[in-house]
């Protein structure tokens, strides 16, 4: 079935399954194309632009996600916990003449709000949307992690720091898309690698540096075999390592990436019949990023342990037949919400724990069978639901998320703009609020970090270091001085922002393009759309290709 996307105008396909799939949970079709069903979603987050504030109940200092014109109240987190208040005493019958939405956003200005999301966790207050994890530090999207620094969906990890998107890996640094990875540096779409530097799509390697493409290799530098005792020598000649040496490793490894290396249609491991990127152990995929144990699911963006779902984002699971939602987690039969912890049969709700049966509510706890925050019978409830529900289809705002214009984040502000980028001109046309940041000035009388780590000494973590892109200042903490010093890397000589732009920029666009694999000629679809074509391959033949090199690595000029 065709549509055309009312946001975009573009045409999308809903197929049979698709279509099957709403009908079994009562649920219309969508009117919005995956991507702006997406967009919406995630307008709704903010990971990373957090400011100090008073807490409003408290008058406590609270470093807060939600800035200070924001119209709701913002509790400290304990506070917002405790018995001291109840989002009960918000609740409000419904209003058949005017629209959901805006009825919604009336009680939504009004219910307090937690400054940053941070569930069974431990010294983690400087990190947001944490959950069961210890001693991390400015890592957003984290999840099962220890010890863990400057990183942006950093999972079942320990002791990582600087990295974007890396799963069940210890001791690396500065690594994208990485996987079970151990003492792996500067890396990228790595699987099972340890105690190596500037990988690109390895497996099971170890004692690697500037590689790419490698099955179970050890000691190679540039894809060329050597000794163990010829390896050593070279790695004591690279060290201590210089940005200089980064730098310039870095540029070699990304020509000889581009000149030589095989590209996949998809990264992946252990998947049956999926599409999209960055897959792992799943079945049955359709459009799904970032996504690991997931089985009999569509147009998923960073989603873990979730089935038979669609459109879910930035979710840690478990998570069964649920669609459109935001960071939802234990959750079932959850539609249309945000921030959902154990709760199942609801709607268009946000930060609501253990709860079931609720439709439009905010910072409920233990809760059944409410509307706007307010209680009903159980009669009485499915009988406003269902009368809800014929409203909403009348104005039009059945079966969407919440609208991007009522979100509490400037486009800028929100992890949305580094996922479909716009200029504010471009955002203030769409409708959508754009907040100019206050940067801090440059420091001109800061000094430039460290060229090795042998030149850090007892003063490094009380010194200021100016950010040698934006000019920003910047602070080494001691437990980064402690990392930095066991793996023999410099510190690093850009600010935090900069760094995670830079990993940003790394990875592919979310967007899938029909190309041909270059070895069988077989039609695909990819998002490694600046690959050139003779080096894209279909997975089969990438798999045949990669197979064949196990004994004899892929070496530079072959």
């Amino acid at each position: 079935m065709k549509k055309r996307c009312r946001q975009s105008g573009v045409e999308f396909e809903i197929s049979p399954e698709e279509a099957q799939f709403y009908e079994s949970l009562e649920l219309p079709l969508p009117r919005l194309c995956p991507e702006e069903r997406q967009r919406r979603r995630i307008a709704y987050r903010n990971f990373r632009t957090l400011c100090y504030r008073p807490c409003d109940a408290t008058q406590k200092r609270i470093l807060s996600m939600y800035s200070q014109d924001c119209p709701f109240p913002v509790y400290e987190t304990n506070y917002w916990w405790s018995d001291a208040w109840s989002a009960f005493d918000y609740g409000r019958a419904i209003d058949f003449q005017r629209p959901f939405f805006e009825q919604y956003q009336a009680l939504a200005a009004a219910v307090p709000r937690f400054p940053i999301m941070n569930l069974q966790s431990e010294n983690c207050g400087y990190s947001n949307f944490v959950f069961r994890a210890k001693d991390c530090y400015l890592v957003f999207g984290c999840v099962d992690n220890d010890s863990c620094m400057y990183g942006h969906i950093v999972w079942e990890s320990e002791n990582c720091v600087d990295n974007l998107y890396v799963y069940r890996s210890q001791w690396c640094s500065n690594c994208v898309d990485c996987v079970e990875c151990y003492d792996v540096h500067y890396s990228f779409e790595s699987t099972g690698c340890t105690e190596s530097y500037f990988l690109y799509d390895c497996r099971s390697c170890s004692n690697c540096f500037g590689c790419w493409n490698l099955r179970g290799a050890q000691y190679c530098l540039f894809n060329q075999q050597f000794s163990r005792e010829e390896y050593k020598q070279s790695m004591q000649q690279m060290f201590p390592m210089t940005w200089e040496k980064i730098e310039y490793v870095s540029g070699l490894l990304e020509e000889r990436r581009r000149a030589e290396c095989v590209v996949p249609e998809h990264f992946g491991l252990k998947n049956e019949d999926v599409s999209g990127n960055h897959i792992y152990e799943s079945k049955n995929l359709e459009n799904c990023w970032d996504a690991k144990v997931l089985e009999n699911c569509r147009h998923c963006y960073t989603v873990l342990n979730t089935n038979n779902s669609h459109d879910i984002s930035f979710t840690a699971g478990p998570v069964q037949f649920c669609a459109d939602v935001l960071t939802v987690t234990g959750c079932e039969r959850v539609f249309y919400s945000h921030m959902l912890s154990n709760c199942s049969d609801s709607y268009l709700s946000e930060f609501c724990f253990n709860c079931r049966d609720v439709f439009g509510c905010i910072g409920l706890r233990n809760a059944q069978y409410c509307i706007f925050n307010k209680q009903y019978s159980k009669d009485d409830y499915f009988a406003l639901r269902k009368r809800l529900i014929a409203h909403m289809e009348q104005t039009e705002e059945w079966g969407e998320f919440f609208p991007i214009k009522d979100s509490p984040f400037a486009y800028n502000e929100s992890i949305v703009n580094e996922y479909y980028p716009l200029t504010k001109q471009e955002a203030q046309s769409l409708g959508w609020r754009w907040k100019e940041r206050n940067v801090p000035s440059a420091v001109p009388a800061a000094e430039s970090a460290p060229k090795t780590i042998n030149e850090a000494d007892s003063e490094t973590c009380k010194r200021v270091f100016k950010c040698q892109k934006s000019g920003q200042a910047y602070k080494v903490i001691p437990q980064e001085l402690d990392f930095y010093r066991r793996i023999g890397l410099p510190l690093p000589s850009y600010c935090p922002d900069v760094r995670h732009e830079q990993r940003m920029n790394l990875r592919s666009a979310r967007r899938l393009e029909p190309r041909t694999c270059a070895k069988c000629k077989g039609a695909i679809l990819t998002a490694h759309t600046e690959t050139a074509e003779t080096k894209l391959l279909c997975q089969d033949c990438y798999q045949n290709v990669l197979h064949a090199s196990i004994d004899t690595p892929l070496r530079a000029n072959d």
